[in-house]
This record gives C-alpha cells, sequence and structure tokens, in this order.
C-alpha cells in the first residue's frame, strides 16, 4: 500500500508523458533553422563560384531560404508549445496564471487574519 502512495506522488513519472521527447523535437527544430542557414550560405557561395548567381542576388537568396526556415523553426516551436501545453493539462499541473492567483488568495487572507488578530504589545513586555 505504502509504494501505491509513493507512486501517487510522483505525477512526472507517468510513463505516458515524455518530457524528454518534446524538449528533444523542440530542440531538433532549433538545430534544424541553424543548419538550414549554414547550408543555404554554403549553396548560395556554391553558386556565386560557379557563376549562377551574384553576390547581390546571393544574399537575397541566402534571405530568402533563411526566412523559410525560420518560419518552419517558429512553426516547429508553436507545434511543441501547443504538445507541451497538452501534457501539462494532462499532468494536472499548476499553470503560472494558477500559481499567480492562489498567491495574490494568500496574500489576502494572511492580510484578513492579521485584521482579526489582537494587537499585541504592551502587556507582554515587562
Amino acid at each position: 500500500m505504502a509504494g501505491h502512495d509513493t507512486e501517487k506522488d510522483k505525477p512526472t513519472s507517468t510513463p505516458e508523458i515524455d518530457t524528454g521527447l518534446i524538449e528533444k523535437a523542440f530542440l531538433m527544430g532549433l538545430g534544424a533553422a541553424f543548419f538550414a542557414k549554414d547550408k543555404a550560405e554554403e549553396l548560395a557561395d556554391e553558386l556565386v563560384k560557379r557563376g549562377r548567381l551574384t553576390r547581390e542576388d546571393s544574399d537575397s537568396f541566402t534571405g530568402r531560404l533563411v526566412d523559410q526556415a525560420d518560419s518552419a523553426a517558429a512553426s516547429a516551436q508553436k507545434t511543441v508549445s501547443e504538445e507541451t501545453a497538452k501534457v501539462v493539462e494532462r499532468m494536472g499541473l499548476a499553470s503560472k496564471a494558477d500559481l499567480a492567483r492562489l498567491e495574490s488568495e494568500l496574500t489576502e487572507i494572511k492580510a484578513l487574519i492579521a485584521s482579526l488578530r489582537p494587537v499585541e504589545g504592551g502587556s507582554g513586555d515587562s
């Protein structure tokens, strides 16, 4: 029975949720964007060397490819964020907004308790 309670206390060890996979997907998208930029620059340089592209056109060409890579990376990041939010929701974890609301409520409760306490002071200090 005690082993069962211990498992309940560890929500992050739920087998169906693999946050490492989410992190890997994010890093893979980021790596792909950097890789695409490097390859776009290499391709543009090669085309300039072969005389198929001018240096001015090369900058424009590279810029377009980098923009496309950035767009793909942003799309991947959005997908990872959405999937992460779904995982957090399934796990029942509190969001920052939930925590901020609770902190605000606790502050109000502390103020209320403090206002209900009798004033301590002169009689206890001899």
